[in-house]
């Protein structure tokens, strides 16, 4: 019991420098926080926490939950500021790494828990994503939470409806933060595993009723007050036109269905040659665990890779099977096996070339921003101490907790030094100060 508390207050201090420090820092951002900042604004003002607003007009691109939980930041901190328009997107992010943890203690042990929450904290784009005030945080919590409720639910004998009533719960909160990626990712992880596990028998089992009950009793109401409040042309745009269309159409992301095959590997860094890894070790092994994960991967990054419209930040939903994956594949595999070999000298290899590539980029960087140059010494010292210490030592888990160190220092610094110095290029808060100044 005492270990189990050292591993999660370990997770949450580094979990919470990551999402946490210096969250305010500096503005909010293109091409989302700005708008998004400003509908929770409208909705704190204007005491509608139902139909979403901007600039006055109803907002049909997302539903209100995301939007209600900045405005109850705003009136929780007491201001209207970068950090509290981010805070939701920190909590929740936070909230995801504990509950890895107990997926993967689930899945395996308590050491592949907390190798699948740091993967994921220090993965760049779980990393970004939870300080930014986007929904897609948010809406990992409540994918995963929903996963995890239906995998511990299947597997025990007691009170199996509990677990699934959390299941659809997490699901119903979900869609009102971003809509059919709540449903979809839930679905395509559990259903077709269970079911290939179990047979049909999986889905009538009754004690999915209760679930489904609460699931379709808050749509419905929701949907009743939508209706009430602003007639079907609201649902319309948001159902259909600004959602579900995206699927068909590209909606201004129109990418190859190639796309995320070069996109997920570089967001994941730098875990993605452990995960390819691991891949191939689920493969071979064809355990149920594995298999189990492989399918929570591949079908959800299917089904996004056939949509029409793509954004990296559409991935998130996979990015905690992608480390538990790691996790998983790190306790189980021989320290001798080339599979962990091979991707541990190429991270302690990428380590290297980073700390010869840093000054280099520091010394260019300063026309940009005037601490360039003392950030790419610091990452270049940080790189070549990692990358030298991956090679001398021989033991998986050393290696491992010697990279996801330096990546909690590495972006420590940027969010000490780099994203508030370049804060001036990407935010449009002086233009607007000026444009307010005329009018």
């Amino acid at each position: 019991m005492r270990k189990r508390a050292i591993r999660i207050l370990l997770i949450l201090f580094c979990g919470s420098v990551l999402f946490f420090f210096n969250l305010g820092g500096w503005d909010l951002w293109n091409p989302d926080e700005p708008r998004y900042a400003q509908i929770a604004k409208e909705m704190l003002k204007k005491g509608n926490f139902i139909i979403p607003h901007l600039n006055g007009e109803v907002y049909y691109d997302k539903p209100p939950l995301f939007f209600a939980l900045i405005a109850l930041s705003y009136k929780l901190i007491g201001e209207i500021n970068s950090f509290s328009a981010r805070l939701p997107s920190a909590f929740f992010g936070l909230l995801t790494l504990i509950l890895v943890f107990y997926f993967g203690k689930k899945l395996k042990n308590e050491t592949t828990g907390v190798i699948s929450a740091l993967v994921l904290a220090t993965s760049f784009q779980f990393f970004w994503l939870s300080r930014r005030a986007n929904i897609d945080a948010t809406l990992v919590f409540f994918t995963t939470l929903s996963i995890f409720s239906f995998y511990v639910g299947a597997s025990s004998q007691k009170r199996r409806w509990v677990l699934y009533l959390i299941g659809y719960s997490s699901m119903a909160l979900g869609f009102f933060a971003k809509l059919q990626p709540a449903l979809v990712v839930p679905f395509l992880a559990i259903v077709p595993y269970f079911v290939w596990k179990r047979g049909i028998r999986f889905i009538f089992d009754k004690s999915h009723i209760p679930g489904i009950l609460v699931f379709l009793s808050l749509i419905f109401w929701w949907i009743l007050i939508t209706l009430q409040m602003q007639g079907t042309d609201y649902l319309k745009g948001l159902l259909w036109e600004k959602s579900a269309s995206t699927f068909l159409e590209s909606s201004g992301h129109n990418r190859p269905i190639y796309y995320y095959l070069y996109n997920f590997p570089l967001q994941f860094l730098p875990w993605t040659f452990l995960w390819v890894s691991s891949v191939i070790f689920f493969i071979q092994k064809k355990d149920t665990n594995g298999i189990f994960l492989l399918g929570w991967f591949w079908l959800v990054f299917v089904f996004f890779s056939l949509a029409e419209a793509k954004r990296g930040l559409y991935l998130l939903p996979i990015f905690p099977a992608a480390s538990l994956m790691v996790g998983h594949f790190l306790e189980e595999i021989k320290e001798e096996d080339k599979l962990v070999e091979y991707p541990f000298f190429a991270l302690g290899l990428l380590f290297l070339l980073f700390a010869v590539g840093a000054p280099i980029a520091g010394i260019y960087g300063k026309k940009f921003f005037s601490q360039a140059t003392f950030v790419g010494i610091m990452f270049a010292v940080i790189g070549g101490i990692g990358g030298v210490l991956i090679f001398l030592s021989k033991n998986k888990f050393k290696r491992f907790g010697i990279i996801a160190v330096c990546c909690v220092i590495m972006y420590f610094l940027c969010c000490w030094k780099v994203f508030p110095s370049v804060n001036h290029y990407k935010s449009y808060k002086p233009f607007c100060e000026k444009i307010m100044e005329v009018y």
